[in-house]
């Protein structure tokens, strides 16, 4: 009686582990799939956009694969228009990023803002450190076509969920994977 319960519990991992998997799939989606909130090519130096309502928010860069892109060309700048004042961007923690076959997007800065209109400016200067500048100079890619390069404001969530979904990763996939193992072998394991 006390293995065909020691089964069950192990049995029960596999939802349990399916359940937590899920719940980490949906807390990462709003990083990486955050509402686009304002595309502009990088071309288009300046633009107005609204902000529905308070939380946090990122600033993507999306263009071509496997070509260097202008990030040593232009600094970002957001400025709330009710008042004027500069919004503090700070550096994305771990620089989420994703792509397809032909296009990339990664997360450049992110910033807190509240409900209103902003104005994003892409200042001339430099957004990356010396470091980064010197190894974006040693790659051999040929530069991006400007007009399939894009600065996107996006929704997103904080980054300490990135931090946590990760153990939550690897979490679901031992209580599935190790749930069934250690279920079929328990009559071995526990007798």
């Amino acid at each position: 009686m006390a293995l065909i319960l020691i089964r069950i519990g192990l049995f029960c991992l596999i939802p349990v582990g399916i359940f937590v998997l899920i719940k980490t799939l949906g807390m990462t989606k709003k990083i990486f799939n955050g509402n686009v909130i304002l595309e502009i090519p990088f071309t288009q130096k300046e633009a107005t956009f609204q902000v529905p309502q308070n939380g946090l928010y990122a600033v993507w860069q999306k263009g071509q694969l496997f070509r260097k892109t202008p990030v040593d060309q232009f600094e970002i700048q957001i400025i709330r228009e009710s008042d004027g004042a500069v919004v503090s961007l700070s550096p994305s923690f771990m620089r989420p990023n994703t792509s397809n076959f032909d296009t990339g997007k990664m997360e450049m800065k992110r910033f807190s803002a509240e409900s209103g209109s902003y104005k994003l400016i892409l200042r001339d200067g430099s957004g990356i450190s010396s470091f980064e500048k010197g190894l974006s100079d040693l790659i051999p890619a040929k530069e991006v076509d400007y007009n399939k390069y894009f600065i996107q404001v996006r929704e997103t969530g904080p980054a300490y969920q990135m931090l946590l979904a990760i153990p939550l990763f690897l979490l679901s996939g031992f209580m599935i994977i190790g749930g069934f193992v250690l279920g079929l072998l328990a009559p071995q394991i526990f007798v």
